[in-house]
C-alpha cells in the first residue's frame, strides 16, 4: 500500500510539473504573439519579439529582443530596438480583468532617426500612432464583446532608462551621422484614473514620449549641424537647407 501511495504521489507531482510547464511555455508564446499582433496595429509597421520569459508564480517577466521596423520609404531596417524589457506584475491580479503592473523597465532602447528633405521616419511613426489613437476613440462605442472583455492594465511606474538615439540625415549632397544619449523617461500611475487601459493604449502611452523626445533632440541636432555645414554654400543653398529642416518635423 505504501508503495502504491508513493507511486500515486510521484505521478501527481509529474502531472503537476508537466501541467505547469505547459502553462508556462503557453503563456510565453501567448505574450509573444500578443506583442507581434497588437504592435503592428499601433505602429502600422512590423513588430517582432524574440522571446518572452514570464513566471506566473513570482509575477516577474522579461521580454527579449523587441524590434519595431521603419515605415515604408526609409532605408534603415528598424526605428526602435530594445534588448530587454522587465515587467513586474502583482501576481494576485493575474486572474482579474484588470492587471496591476508594479513596474515596466525598458532598458537602453536604441532609436534611429532617419531624416530626408521630405520628412523623417519617427515622424511617420508618430502619425501612425496618433491615427490609431483617433480611430480607437471614434470606434469606442463599437467595441465587440471580446474587445470589451479583454484584459486591461494599470501600471504604477514605467521607466525608459538611458535611451540612445542614432541620427542619419542626408540632403543637398551633405550627410550627417551621429549618436547621442536621451534623457531617461518616467511615467507614473498609467491607467489608474479608471478601470485601466488596453494593451494597445498602453503601447501608445509608452511610445509617444519616447518618440517626441527623439524627434526633438534629433531634429535639433540636424538643424545645428546642417546649417553649420552649409554656411559656406551660399544663401540659396542655406535657404533650401532651412526649408529641408522644417520638413523634418513632418
Amino acid at each position: 500500500m505504501k508503495k502504491i501511495l508513493l507511486s500515486l504521489l510521484a505521478l501527481i507531482l509529474i502531472l503537476a510539473a508537466g501541467t505547469f510547464g505547459y502553462l508556462y511555455f503557453s503563456l510565453n508564446g501567448l505574450v509573444k504573439k500578443a506583442v507581434e499582433t497588437i504592435g503592428p496595429k499601433v505602429t502600422r509597421t512590423t513588430v517582432s519579439l524574440h522571446s518572452a520569459v514570464l513566471s506566473p508564480l513570482s509575477g516577474s517577466g522579461q521580454l527579449n529582443g523587441l524590434t519595431i521596423d521603419n515605415p515604408q520609404g526609409f532605408s534603415s531596417s528598424h526605428a526602435i530596438r530594445v534588448g530587454s524589457i522587465t515587467v513586474i506584475v502583482d501576481k494576485n491580479s493575474l486572474l482579474s480583468k484588470t492587471i496591476l503592473i508594479n513596474e515596466i523597465l525598458i532598458a537602453r532602447p536604441e532609436i534611429t532617426l532617419e531624416g530626408t528633405l521630405s520628412g523623417n521616419n519617427l515622424g511617420e511613426l508618430m502619425k501612425n500612432i496618433k491615427s490609431f489613437g483617433s480611430d480607437a476613440k471614434s470606434k469606442k462605442g463599437e467595441e465587440s464583446s471580446s474587445e470589451r472583455s479583454s484584459r486591461r492594465f494599470i501600471v504604477k511606474r514605467i521607466l525608459i532608462e538611458s535611451p540612445r538615439l542614432t541620427v542619419s540625415a542626408s540632403a543637398l549632397n551633405q550627410s550627417i551621422a551621429q549618436s547621442l544619449p536621451l534623457s531617461t523617461i518616467e511615467l507614473n500611475d498609467v491607467g489608474s484614473d479608471g478601470s485601466g487601459i488596453s494593451a494597445s493604449d498602453l503601447a501608445c502611452q509608452i511610445m509617444t514620449p519616447l518618440l517626441t523626445s527623439a524627434i526633438k533632440e534629433g531634429v535639433g541636432m540636424i538643424a545645428k549641424q546642417g546649417i553649420n555645414i552649409l554656411k559656406h554654400e551660399g544663401i540659396d543653398q542655406l535657404n533650401k537647407a532651412v526649408q529641408g529642416i522644417s520638413n523634418l518635423f513632418k
